[in-house]
């Protein structure tokens, strides 16, 4: 055991953490939410006085929750209700309150499709368009509010057509970090991104023009932030923006937008950063599509015996553009129809910036990143393992049906068939996965296909990111694999959204699976250094600081060859297995070694052209 000194709330405290060894860290991933709920972080001989949670913020006065280690505001107004005429108009500041507003209880999710806990969407809508709202946690002190904390600021993930600020709990972060946590919530889907003339205002408001109501919604909450978050004790000047999958795709479009400058974010963490910028022609395209949706939708109810063609609707819509009454029409639609609309007949997909040239520059991120046009703060950037597999048994009957029921070879078994090993433990792996063929391609193409994410959303954004800002990080995160019990370890392994519970300390793991009492002490440790890596981080962008006492320092990204370029993040059953790698990965490295692999197990061409279609990467950053 080591024992280290480190500071929380301006005194010294004595923390005894096991001594960190090896590491192991990986990559991928596209979609994800991963539920963060309890408390699992050490005990510390902190001395807590239970204090008031009621506080006076620019608009009003709020009550709170009172926890013996913890004070949690819940549902705080960071914008007007984006309702009404606000519907698809850049987020206006929050109005006053008279009286005390209670922070006491959860507020509604965004408007979206009801999403269960294994990633599958039922035809349920859920959620409230007044929703642009944080909840905020911090440590118990008395006297709080004259501390300047850091900030760690949480935009969820889920394509931005899904997740929630309920889906977090902040609890285990605050206490081990000593920090300030906001989780943000903001419009999804096509409330958040919806890129058309007739709801637009022909240049009176660019921002609003921008179609990308999510991204400002991110702005303004910052802002919110930036004014508020002294009343909790926290550091206006020290705010550290994280996120996973579409929340690092949101992440890395704030890093990249002009309108998020000014001193609203200092760090910035990309956990699993995915999806693409979208040109304003694609997103006109997406747009017309959803409009055409809800004609659908909204037509069909009123003639449910005859309903009209995808031909029709087309007619419809370019009927109301000339007659100028389509605006009216989508705004008299109900926000939950948008989503329902898209449910009944297409899919949702993912929903990524777009490339107005106001709130996110032409051409997305790369140019931006090349030429150092960004907002330069020190950044992490990561990945897991195998991002992939945690989508893999999703997508299992479409890929069997495209290459003509071969993978797997079993009659009458998909990838979707996994969810039952996994979760019910009706079926074996082996009926799913029969002969060692079928078991290699799942591993080969879960595999390759985490690296072809870190390839392109770690790898590549670090090598140009780094000419212009040094304090440069990047993680590869590997537990689940080692230390994960069968056969959750196959299955899924360090799968996207898996890293999320280590870095916010929470006591369940990826689809409340892999933690085990036997796994308790060594993922435990991990936790724990993983949380103070980055509490060292959001202290002024350099993960070794002085807050952890961590044994191993986390190197920058390097561009030399040979150089230390990512930690690796795993642990044994028992003991941290933390260290630094040099390798640095390449698209085209990655799709060469996987071409290989899937050649060498005998998979037919159009076997390899589905499975890098569904699982791999295109080498471009921007849909056009």
């Amino acid at each position: 055991m080591r024992s280290g000194t480190y500071k929380k709330g301006g005194a010294s405290s004595t923390s005894s953490r096991p001594i960190l060894t090896t590491l192991a860290f990986a990559v991928a991933g596209s979609l994800a939410l991963s539920g963060c709920f309890g408390n699992d972080s050490d005990d510390d001989d902190d001395t807590i006085e239970p204090t008031s949670a009621k506080i006076t913020l620019a608009n009003g006065e709020v009550q709170g929750l009172v926890e013996d280690d913890t004070l949690i505001w819940h549902g705080l107004p960071y914008a007007k209700p984006p309702v009404g005429d606000l519907r698809w108009r850049a987020p206006l500041p929050p109005e006053n309150w008279t009286g005390t507003r209670d922070a006491t209880q959860r507020h509604a999710e965004c408007v979206q499709a009801e999403t269960t806990t294994r990633w599958q969407r039922t035809s349920t809508m859920v959620g409230d368009e007044d929703c642009l709202i944080a909840d905020v946690y911090r440590p118990n002190r008395a006297g709080y509010q004259g501390e300047k904390l850091p900030v760690y600021v949480w935009i969820h993930g889920g394509s931005n057509n899904f997740g929630t600020a309920k889906q977090y709990d902040g609890r285990a972060l605050v206490k081990n970090s000593d920090v300030v946590m906001v989780v943000l919530q903001y419009r999804l889907g096509p409330l958040g991104w919806f890129f058309h003339p007739d709801v637009q205002t022909g240049g009176a408001d660019p921002l609003s023009d921008s179609g990308n109501f999510g991204t400002l919604d991110t702005i303004q909450a910052l802002k919110w932030v930036k004014a508020n978050i002294a009343d909790f004790g926290g550091d206006p000047d020290n705010v550290t923006i994280t996120g996973e999958s579409a929340g690092a795709h949101n992440v890395l479009n704030l890093l990249v937008s002009p309108e998020a400058d000014g001193g609203l974010f200092h760090q910035a963490v990309s956990q699993s950063g995915a999806m693409t910028t979208r040109s304003t022609s694609n997103a006109r395209t997406a747009t017309n599509n959803h409009i055409e949706w809800l004609i659908r939708l909204i037509e069909d109810r009123k003639t449910p015996a005859t309903p009209i063609s995808p031909a029709q609707a087309t007619q419809m819509r370019q009927d109301m553009e000339v007659a100028g009454t389509l605006n009216a029409y989508l705004r008299a639609a109900q926000g939950r129809d948008l989503y329902q609309a898209v449910f009944n007949y297409s899919q949702l997909s993912s929903y990524g910036g777009i490339e107005d040239g106001t709130v996110i520059p032409v051409g997305g991120w790369l140019p931006a990143f090349t030429s150092g046009d960004f907002n330069n703060v020190p950044v992490i950037l990561g990945a897991n393992e195998y991002e992939q597999k945690s989508f893999m048994p999703l997508y299992g009957g479409a890929l069997k049906a495209t290459v003509g029921g071969t993978i797997p070879s079993a009659a009458g078994k998909s990838w979707l068939d996994l969810l039952d090993v996994a979760f019910e433990g009706t079926q074996t792996l082996d009926d799913v996965l029969p002969t060692q063929k079928d078991k290699d391609t799942y591993e080969v193409t879960g595999y390759n296909g985490g690296r072809a994410w870190r390839a392109k959303y770690v790898d590549e954004l670090a090598r140009v990111i780094t000419t212009h800002q040094p304090a440069t990080y990047a993680y590869d995160f590997r537990w689940g694999t080692q230390s994960g019990p069968a056969p959750f370890n196959f299955i899924y392994g360090a799968g996207h959204a898996s890293e999320i519970s280590f870095f916010h300390g929470a006591g369940e793991g990826l689809f409340n699976l892999p933690f085990t009492t036997q796994n308790e002490p060594g993922r435990k440790d991990l936790q724990n250094a993983m949380m103070d890596y980055l509490a060292d981080f959001a202290r002024g962008g350099n993960p070794n600081g002085e807050f952890s006492k961590n044994e191993l320092a986390w190197q920058p990204w390097s561009n030399t060859a040979g150089a230390d370029k990512v930690i690796v993040f795993d642990a044994t059953d028992s003991a941290t297995d933390i260290s630094m790698s040099n390798e640095g990965l390449t698209l085209d490295g990655v799709n060469t070694a996987w071409i290989a692999a899937m050649t060498t197990l005998g998979l037919t061409p159009t076997e390899q052209g589905a499975l890098r279609t569904f699982f791999g990467q295109s080498a471009s950053y921007s849909n056009p």
